[in-house]
């Protein structure tokens, strides 16, 4: 019994999809049905008119022939010659059909030439080109396929493109959080070790020894060394962007900070909207500063700043560390600023940099919404 609802089930669902293709193709179906019986009509109605035509002048022609006598134009249409009329009426049945469909066939090239667009764009699909598009030159049954198809493309290209997007962003979070947890096993580990040996070094040596402040030197570079080691396991830690979303992540680092390595970042972060490859690389730009400030200019205070100012969204990172010559430090910090810099530009933004030994390192990122964005570049 459920294997007979099961089949009558399976036929109704038949039947409707069969009606809902008829309905869906029946006024293209119709429109050549048609046009075809159009075109042979008239072109029958045009040879009948030959026809005719061709009879009014012979029977003129016989007539004019014939004696004008009681019986004479009798006469000459009984001898008219019928035969030849018959002859005439099978041709005509015969080419007809012929010329209608030669000329149906040359009206329903356009559409034959569309359904093959169709068919070549879709296997170009198929096969991976999902920039192909055809053209939508009607509106009818076939031009609502072209848009829809054109539409499916277009989802096809974007959802690739996104799953690339996507597929590279969680590479590159595989492979920081293997080096972050590399770096925390092995370098992290080994800098602890040397930190306790050498607290009992100092304390084994007498305190008149020549080796304590060699001891003590050498204490202090193993703190300072897992104090950096710190700031960089932050900095390659993966973040909940997607989850959290800009400001939260933002705060979130700036209380890792607080909580681990004792630094106090005061933050202001006032809620902004933007794409979300934007609010990555803001954070990223967050990450690292915040990073070379604490591992490279040894600060005690950052300052972090997200605001939307005048049509535009900016980001400011102030430390109170030790600052550096730009012109003089190119090897230290050359190639870390010209990431930033190439990153920020890459999302159309600018990025700007205040740094002198002794007064700290200003950081700040102008970035314009996307609409005005081709403005912003003329204006450069």
């Amino acid at each position: 019994m459920i294997e007979r609802l099961k089949a009558l089930r399976r036929r109704e669902a038949g039947r409707a999809t069969r009606r809902t293709r008829r309905a869906k193709y029946s006024g293209l179906q119709a429109q050549m049905r048609a046009l075809y019986i159009k075109i042979t009509l008239g072109v029958i109605a045009l040879l009948l008119c030959l026809y005719a035509a061709f009879l009014v002048g012979q029977l003129r022609y016989t007539l004019s022939l014939t004696p004008p006598t009681s019986g004479g134009h009798l006469s000459a249409l009984q001898d008219y010659p019928v035969e030849a009329g018959l002859v005439m009426l099978m041709v005509t049945l015969i080419i007809a059909p012929l010329v209608g469909g030669f000329f149906g066939t040359l009206a329903t090239r356009d559409l034959l030439r569309r359904v093959h667009d169709l068919i070549r764009a879709t296997k170009q699909v198929t096969e991976g080109d999902y920039m192909q598009r055809v053209s939508v030159t009607a509106s009818d049954e076939i031009g609502q396929l072209e848009q829809q198809f054109n539409g499916m493309a277009e989802q096809l290209a974007e959802s690739t493109t996104r799953q690339r997007e996507l597929a590279g962003q969680k590479a590159r979070l595989a492979e920081r959080t293997r080096i972050s947890r590399e770096l925390h096993d092995a370098i992290s580990q080994d800098l602890f070790s040397l930190s306790t040996i050498t607290a009992g070094l100092q304390a084994a040596l007498p305190t008149d020894s020549p080796l304590q402040s060699q001891a003590t030197t050498l204490e202090q570079t193993a703190r300072n060394m897992r104090r950096e080691m710190r700031a960089l396991l932050l900095e390659l830690r993966p973040t909940r962007l997607e989850q959290l979303g800009l400001t939260e992540s933002l705060q979130e680092m700036a209380a890792a900070y607080r909580t681990r390595l004792g630094i106090e970042v005061t933050t202001s972060i006032e809620p902004v909207s933007l794409p979300p490859e934007r609010e990555e690389m803001l954070l990223r730009i967050a990450q690292e500063s915040v990073s070379n400030a604490v591992r490279h200019g040894g600060a005690r205070v950052i300052t972090l700043v997200l605001k939307p100012a005048t049509g535009k969204v900016e980001l400011s990172i102030t430390d109170d560390g030790s600052g550096f010559d730009l012109e003089r430090s190119q090897e230290s910090h050359g190639l870390g600023l010209r990431l930033m810099q190439e990153r920020v530009q890459e999302a159309g933004g600018t990025l700007y940099l205040h740094t002198a030994p002794g007064e700290g390192t200003r950081i700040s990122v102008q970035l314009w919404p996307e609409e005005t964005h081709d403005s912003y570049t003329d204006r450069r």
